[in-house]
């Protein structure tokens, strides 16, 4: 009877360890070294815009770019060669980057791709696209983790919901019937075609007087909750907010005004930033910048403190969104509050995601391994 090759059988038992590698022996790999940064580009309706790649090595080695993915929408082109040449236009090459050409190799000099909307449009709310991309280090054949391109709005949006047209697919937790927001079509003071909902129910808690079920607005997934978030690192988040009625000299507390969640973050375990505010209930717009120290790492165990959270557990939580919650319930009775323009913006100047971040943190179950999953552990 014939035997299969011993590289054959030495090939099935290896996959049949990383299939069932529960003690993490045969980790996923993570490349620490070359690195491609997280961008973000702002684009103007109707015009190109030229977006500058970024990469990093440890030994300051010339690196490749690779683009390994194109633009849901919109098209993606090589810098023309009089714009190199020149600065003049046309900015772009004659025909875009075609799918059968991914990976494709960045032959720009200064590394810059050429981002065209699509035509005859207004500009989104968040961003109009995103794409990513890999450095590889030609001599060694090293290749970096995928980072990410978000092609923002003028206004460097990377997500947002304005409510122009209805709710957004934003939903409400933690009341009892009320799962999705009364969608208002006027305008009130600093709002204009806004979301509102209001207290169901007053759980008090007995020793502190604070609501122990709080209520929150709570953005879709598929909006908010992307890959390219990683990109508003030291942008903002920003919201209207103002209240229809409710006691507001008398505050729940701890206020956790913004919470972002990442569910891959720690090692898998999870991980909860917060920021901590108080409201009087009057009409406001909220600014509060993706950098420290504007956030509090929630440990989500009260028998644990609650820290200030890290530059890299910020980084760690952006670049893993999985949730994203605005506080509704600031009164220990009920109380009404709406919330328009929300948005998440990148910084002007890229990239802004903090380098040894994205290299990674050391992993608690092995701090022989790195990766950005492990940072919060």
């Amino acid at each position: 009877m014939a035997t299969a090759p011993v590289w054959l059988l030495c090939l099935v038992v290896n996959l049949q360890l990383t299939a069932a590698d529960v003690d993490n022996v045969f980790p996923i790999r993570y490349s620490t070294n070359p690195v491609a940064r997280h961008v973000a580009c702002a684009v103007p309706a109707g015009a190109a815009a030229v977006c500058t790649l970024s990469g990093f090595d440890n030994e300051t080695r010339p690196l490749e770019f690779l683009i390994t993915s194109l633009p849901g929408s919109g098209t993606l082109y090589e810098t023309s060669q009089n714009y190199r040449t020149y600065g003049s236009d046309p900015k772009y090459a004659p025909t875009p980057i075609q799918i059968h050409e991914i990976p494709f190799r960045v032959s720009d000099p200064l590394h810059r791709i050429v981002y065209m909307p699509p035509s005859d449009i207004f500009p989104p709310e968040g961003r109009w696209a995103a794409v990513t991309y890999t450095v590889q280090e030609p001599q060694t054949g090293e290749l970096s983790m995928p980072a990410q391109v978000a092609f923002s709005s003028p206004d460097n949006y990377i997500s947002a919901s304005s409510y122009i047209g209805g709710s957004d697919g934003w939903t409400i937790a933690g009341n009892i019937h009320a799962t999705t927001p009364v969608w208002q079509a006027f305008g009130w003071g600093v709002l204009n075609r806004y979301i509102y909902s209001a207290d169901e129910v007053q759980y008090l808690d007995w020793e502190s007087g604070s609501d122990r079920s709080k209520w929150y607005f709570e953005a879709p997934p598929g909006k908010f909750c992307l890959p390219e978030v990683a990109s508003s690192y030291g942008g903002k988040i920003k919201l209207s907010i103002a209240s229809t009625y409710g006691d507001f000299e008398h505050l729940n507390s701890p206020l956790d005004f913004i919470t972002l969640d990442c569910a891959s973050c720690n090692s898998g375990r999870g991980m909860r930033i917060v920021r901590y505010d108080e409201w009087d209930g009057r009409e406001r717009v909220v600014e509060v910048p993706l950098t420290p120290p504007h956030w509090m790492l929630d440990p989500m165990n009260q028998a644990l403190p609650i820290k200030e959270a890290t530059e890299c557990e910020i980084a760690a939580v952006l670049a893993g969104l999985t949730r994203f919650r605005i506080l509704g319930d600031f009164t220990k009775a009920g109380e009404g509050v709406a919330i328009d323009d929300v948005s998440i913006s990148s910084a002007e100047q890229q990239p802004k995601f903090p380098l040894a971040c994205q290299q990674g943190c050391n992993c608690a179950h092995d701090s022989r391994w790195q990766r950005i999953s492990c940072c919060g552990s």
